[in-house]
């Protein structure tokens, strides 16, 4: 992606004007079907403007669809499957469309990749990813974690964020927790 669609999109950005964004990155999409950066851009500028104002219109309906943020997230991991950052960008958009086991996958892809290489750290990804599954969750049950979704999904947001705090898995992280 050239510099100078990333510098106006970024100032778009910045000032709140998502839509100006998501504009500019729909037309790199266009010039460029094969760049993931601008699918990926296009579903973060998306992202912020349904989290900063909201995405339902006057007459109740959605202003931006869902499933295409889905869609240029997953078509973005498909052209870089190694971008980590692209991953959890996916994983979270699942989250917070309340698509749960959808998110978790990707969170397991997004522990293979960072299992298979030295050089991908993961570790932040998944803490922020636990967090976001556990509120979910608990909105979803109105904070009652003895829900049945809560019990299926709170080990996987646990073991997430034990992964995410740097340790190699769950039973290295219990050799600190047992007391001797």
């Amino acid at each position: 992606m050239s510099e100078d669609v990333v510098t106006s999109a970024a100032q778009h950005i910045t000032r709140g004007d998502y839509m100006s964004a998501m504009s500019i990155f729909e037309e790199h999409v266009s010039s460029s079907p094969d760049d993931p950066a601008g699918y990926h851009g296009w579903a973060e500028a998306a992202l912020f403007e349904i989290q900063e104002n909201g995405n339902l219109d006057d007459k109740g309906n959605d202003r931006i669809n869902e499933g295409q943020v889905q869609s240029y997230l997953r078509r973005a991991c498909s052209l870089a499957p190694e971008n980590a950052d692209y991953r959890a960008a996916y994983a979270n958009a699942l989250i917070e469309f309340d698509r749960i086991p959808m998110a978790v996958r990707e969170l397991r892809k997004l522990v293979d990749l960072g299992t298979s290489s030295e050089e991908t750290d993961i570790s932040f990804h998944l803490y922020e990813a636990a967090r976001l599954l556990i509120e979910s969750i608990d909105v979803k049950t109105n904070f009652d974690r003895s829900a049945p979704i809560a019990r299926q999904f709170i080990r996987d947001a646990v073991e997430f964020s034990l992964l995410g705090l740097g340790f190699q898995s769950v039973g290295e992280a219990m050799e600190y927790l047992v007391e001797e």
